[in-house]
């Protein structure tokens, strides 16, 4: 908790600049049951001191997990606020927050219960979930204000059916990266321009090869992400519906659902810009950061999908190893692409010569 105030407070620490909005939301949502959980497994500690104390243990380092991996997120979403002000509203809350939730580990130490009555350390406990349960929320009303209205997604205002929504929209996704992928595979079996050099054919050919390596990567991605988001609901909801599920935890919901469509939506803006690049209208440069967006979207889409897995699921395990397959490829096409601008300049320099 120390660390994450530390990285929280320091300006040279931009935070996770790849957290959106609704990820925030989600873990912080997270962090809110993580602190109902200590508190309870802290009370049945105090019950029963002669206890396994390996729950407590266990709550509390997810929670301080939770509060370093929100606050990371919040300092990363507060690039979207508008002002200084606004700024600083984001971590001056986030610090109260960490600074609140850290009550935990120093009330709970044996110096400070033995220094009350036994009837007063359960009031301790519970008087701190509530403050930090007030933070929390003081956090997500700020977090919300960051929501633009025309890119928000909700669920809970949503008039049809939320699984069938959610559904749909993981097919969209789906869809999306077959597009870009069928849209690559007709760049490259389009006849070969008789007017270009070989050189120019090469990096053509280079820059085709490697984006359609990323598109299947992502694809699998896609794939990976449902089955984990499936398998979340099938384990998470018990005896309920799916919709309730999904009620019951919207904010997840909608942070895996944006999640899923920035996926696609920077992997068509990947394969458009491979299409400039090959007729000219966009630069290798453009690729590359066309790249390193795809990578970003598929950490938090990664990020999305861990919130809410099961510890040792072999789903989520698919869904890391796919992640870290996209950003393998992107890897590659960087490299490709400053090799093949290194060269081009290189080029330059001799037909100058």
């Amino acid at each position: 908790a120390d660390e994450a105030v530390f990285n929280l407070n320091d300006p040279g620490n931009p935070g996770n600049m790849t957290a959106t909005v609704e990820h925030v939301l989600a873990t912080i949502e997270q962090v809110h049951d993580l602190s109902k959980t200590l508190a309870a497994s802290f009370a049945g500690y105090l019950t029963n001191p002669d206890g396994d104390q390996a729950q407590v243990i266990a709550a509390a380092v997810g929670l301080s997990n939770g509060l370093e991996h929100l606050l990371a997120n919040m300092k990363g979403v507060s690039r979207f606020a508008s002002g200084e002000d606004a700024v600083e509203r984001i971590i001056k809350a986030s610090r109260q927050t960490a600074l609140v939730g850290r009550q935990f580990f120093t009330k709970g130490q044996s110096g400070a219960m033995d220094q009350l009555l036994a009837s007063e350390r359960h009031g301790v406990i519970l008087d701190t979930n509530h403050e930090l349960q007030q933070a929390l929320g003081t956090l997500t009303t700020l977090a919300e204000s960051l929501v633009r209205r025309d890119t928000k997604v909700s669920v809970t205002s949503s008039r049809e059916d939320i699984s069938d929504l959610v559904e749909r929209e993981m097919l969209n996704a789906a869809r999306a990266i077959d597009d870009a992928v069928a849209r690559l595979q007709a760049l490259a079996n389009q006849p070969r321009d008789t007017s270009l050099s070989d050189r120019q054919v090469q990096v053509h050919d280079a820059i085709l090869d490697s984006s359609m390596a990323m598109t299947n990567a992502i694809a699998q991605l896609i794939r990976a992400a449902t089955a984990s988001q499936q398998e979340i609901v099938a384990q998470g909801r018990g005896s309920s519906t799916k919709e309730a599920f999904y009620k019951k935890n919207n904010r997840w919901t909608e942070g895996l659902i944006s999640a899923a469509k920035t996926v696609a939506v920077a992997t068509n803006t990947l394969v458009e810009t491979a299409d400039g690049v090959i007729k000219g209208t966009r630069s290798l440069e453009h690729l590359v950061v066309a790249a390193r967006e795809v990578s970003a979207a598929t950490v938090q889409l990664v990020a999305a999908a861990r919130v809410k897995s099961h510890f040792n699921s072999r789903t989520q395990e698919r869904l890391e190893l796919a992640a870290k397959a996209v950003t393998e490829a992107s890897a590659h096409l960087v490299r490709a692409t400053q090799r093949l601008t290194e060269k081009e300049e290189t080029q330059a320099t001799e037909d100058y010569d």
